[in-house]
């Protein structure tokens, strides 16, 4: 496994994070896990691109929201995305899959409702940016590209094909422009 790769974006003056990914490449897939929004709500996953760095054709697999031991359940690459039984995660792909979206939400997110969030909920008051229901750290603000409406941050080695693959399938608003 190698080096998690991490996109984020966000629009500071209106719905706030848009997406954020984390994602790392496992043999010829990426695995990786999003949170982002969907209307008013947001929405998160786990999801396994099976041999996106092959010759064969690539399938989108999702887990049930942050069910990652319950398998894979969705195949958004298909027409019927639902699959009728789940396709189980490997150990070593789950525990670093696990491990890997923990360390990036502690490490460049926060819930408006966290206890612990007085000091980030301060620091937004004095930027002066809206607080959502999930936002970027503040120590973590200075990293995106603020040239755009929507301020994007990606990590030195991101694969952008892999981003706009995710945002044909997935059911979150943002799309690459």
């Amino acid at each position: 496994m190698t080096t998690p790769q991490n996109y984020l974006a966000l629009a500071p003056h209106g719905v706030g994070l848009m997406c954020a990914v984390v994602y790392f490449e496992h043999g010829p897939d990426v695995v990786g896990w999003w949170l982002g929004a969907r209307g008013y709500e947001y929405h998160s996953a786990y999801f396994k691109l099976e041999n996106f760095f092959s010759t064969k054709p690539t399938r989108f697999y999702v887990t049930d929201g942050m069910d990652l031991y319950g398998g894979w359940t969705s195949l958004y690459s298909a027409r019927n995305p639902v699959l009728d039984k789940p396709v189980p995660v490997e150990d070593a792909v789950s525990h670093e899959l696990n491990r890997v979206q923990g360390m990036f939400a502690a490490e460049w997110l926060f819930f408006a409702e966290d206890a612990d969030a007085g000091a980030e909920r301060e620091a937004y008051e004095q930027f002066p940016l809206p607080l959502q229901h999930v936002n970027v750290r503040s120590k973590r603000l200075n990293k995106f590209d603020e040239s755009q409406p929507v301020w994007i941050y990606r990590s030195h080695d991101c694969d952008l094909d892999v981003i706009d693959y995710l945002q044909q399938y997935w059911p979150l608003d943002y799309h690459r422009s």
